[in-house]
């Protein structure tokens, strides 16, 4: 019986260690993954938050800090437009300014979680992430609201974020890369310049040619 009792408590005594370095092997490493997030942006957003509250929404960024919200649903949101600006936040509706409504102060709440969580990303070559079995990237911190979870899809385009302790839920979709306000800047002096050094070529040409004809 004692050799049989032994067998037993060796069993026992070694099957925790069995399980955590099954569990260990079957963990994923994290790796560095590089968001292919543009400077300048626009997203669809569904948001989920708060008490059951849900929201959507396309949200753009133009720049560092410079974001915009233009919601479809719910109804009591629908067209309304929320602007941030650094710390200001603003807010419109068919192009009339006014305070932000105490229906949208939620949502904008929520919002200036992930806008600076993705505002983080600018200029980031790689973060470190965890692939999970969709595909999707996972990459975790901490911001103003909690631990956050930000997933990417296999492009590096936004796919979701997560803040357990608000609740805050986000699903991305149809990233679409725009034209910051500096490229835009940028690309308008430099087409001003291509316009004037051509006039002055011109200009150049017909002396040329009225000096030439006398």
């Amino acid at each position: 019986m004692r050799p049989i009792s032994f067998l037993k408590n060796a069993l026992f005594a070694c099957l925790p260690a069995g399980l955590l370095l099954t569990g260990c092997a079957g963990a994923k490493q994290e790796e560095r993954f590089s968001p292919a997030v543009d400077a300048a942006y626009s997203v669809q957003a569904e948001m989920s938050y708060g008490d059951g509250e849900q929201a959507v929404l396309v949200l753009t960024r133009s720049g560092a800090e410079q974001w915009e919200a233009a919601f479809s649903d719910p109804p009591t949101l629908a067209g309304v437009v929320l602007s941030f600006d650094g710390n200001a936040v603003a807010a419109s509706y068919k192009g009339l300014s006014f305070t932000v409504p105490k229906s949208a102060l939620p949502a904008k709440n929520m919002l200036v979680l992930v806008t600076e969580v993705l505002d983080s990303l600018d200029g980031e070559d790689g973060l470190p992430c965890v692939q999970q079995e969709d595909g999707t990237w996972l990459n975790e911190g901490d911001c103003g609201g909690g631990q956050y979870s930000l997933y990417f899809t296999e492009g590096g385009t936004p796919a979701g974020f997560d803040v357990p302790s608000q609740p805050l839920h986000i699903t991305f979709s149809e990233y679409t890369a725009c034209l910051s306000e500096t490229a835009e800047t940028t690309a308008v002096t430099e087409a001003a310049s291509t316009v004037s050094e051509s006039t002055a070529s011109e200009s150049c040409a017909e002396a040329e040619k009225e000096g030439t004809s006398e």
